[in-house]
């Protein structure tokens, strides 16, 4: 076996053993071992190597490896014997191509079916491409579950709660979905940002670059091609288009701030809570109004500025309370 592990990455098989494979002369143990290296296949490079090793093995099961062969002198061949020879090659040929085509489509079908799931911890954030070069910036308390390998027909990925930003490489063959609670949204190639908070009936979507569309899933009929600088919001059930009025505070979190210009109280306070990793109670019957028309507060200054910079445009006042970490907002 000369495969091994690397920052936690199989790297090659030995050809034999996957030889022995596709003979079904492995042992349990080693088909257990080639099902796993499949699975574990972040730049394609098993899947090619697979292939090419059912290469190898197509010609064997057509010409046989010789090695049980008796030695023969060698004689002239007749010209009807090359022409026959020439035709068993592109014989070889076909098999060989179509060997190479199923078991291509057949190992990244399977790879397609196997899902991750990447869960964001409060305070946090990150950055990651997916296989077909596509580039995410996850929010703290993000949940998205996509395929280690896109299918051949599609590139589906389930943003399950959070705020993600996209840039999706372009592929005219396979549209790229990013399915939610509340709507399904189709692209080609762009960019936009996407925000979900099922338990609160959120939803939003805002388009930077390119074009997509977005299709309820909680109210029939109501579907919507975004073009650049267009925002879809969610008010009850029924989705709602309008111009992006500040196109810097879309995704400005991937950037390290939190816009203030016209977010409702609550929405600010869970928005703190997850960047900051603390719990905020509102302790008061009204919710206060934050009087900023333009504005974004830096993460890296910490919470206590944060609240201190809302409260000049505000009338609330907060204390934490020291023994459970829990922030008062009164």
């Amino acid at each position: 076996m000369d495969y091994g592990s690397h920052a936690g990455k199989f790297m090659t098989m030995d050809t034999y053993l996957l030889i022995k494979y596709f003979k079904c002369t492995a042992s349990r143990e080693e088909e257990a071992e080639v099902r796993r290296w499949l699975a574990d296949d972040p730049d394609g490079s098993h899947a090619r190597q697979y292939r090419e090793a059912h290469l190898i093995f197509s010609g064997m099961v057509v010409h046989g490896d010789g090695t049980d062969a008796p030695a023969r002198t060698r004689r002239q061949v007749p010209l009807r014997k090359i022409f026959y020879s020439v035709a068993v090659a592109a014989s070889v040929a076909i098999v060989a191509a179509v060997s190479f085509s199923w078991s291509r489509y057949e190992t990244l079908e399977r790879l397609a079916s196997r899902t991750e799931t990447v869960k964001v911890p409060a305070g946090r954030s990150m950055e990651m491409t997916l296989e077909d070069g596509t580039e995410i910036w996850l929010n703290a308390g993000t949940e998205i579950e996509y395929p280690s390998v896109f299918s051949r027909k599609a590139r589906t990925v389930k943003l399950i709660s959070g705020e993600v930003m996209f840039d999706v490489s372009r592929d005219e063959d396979r549209p790229f979905v990013v399915e939610t609670f509340a709507s399904t949204i189709s692209v080609l190639g762009t960019k936009f940002n996407v925000a979900v908070d099922e338990e609160n009936n959120d939803f939003s979507a805002a388009l930077l670059r390119g074009s997509i569309k977005v299709s309820s899933k909680l109210s029939e009929d109501e579907e919507f091609i975004l073009e650049p600088n267009d925002m879809v919001k969610m008010t009850g059930n029924h989705l709602y288009v309008g111009k992006i009025e500040d196109t810097g505070s879309v995704g400005c979190w991937t950037r390290g701030l939190i816009d203030v210009a016209g977010v409702p109280f609550d929405e600010l306070m869970r928005k703190l809570e997850l960047v900051y990793d603390v719990e905020i109670i509102i302790d008061r019957e009204d919710l206060p109004e934050v009087r900023y028309t333009w504005g974004k507060i830096r993460i890296s200054e910490g919470l206590d500025h944060a609240l201190s910079v809302l409260a000049k445009a505000s009338d609330f006042t907060w204390e934490r309370d020291m023994e459970t970490g829990i922030v008062l907002i009164r």
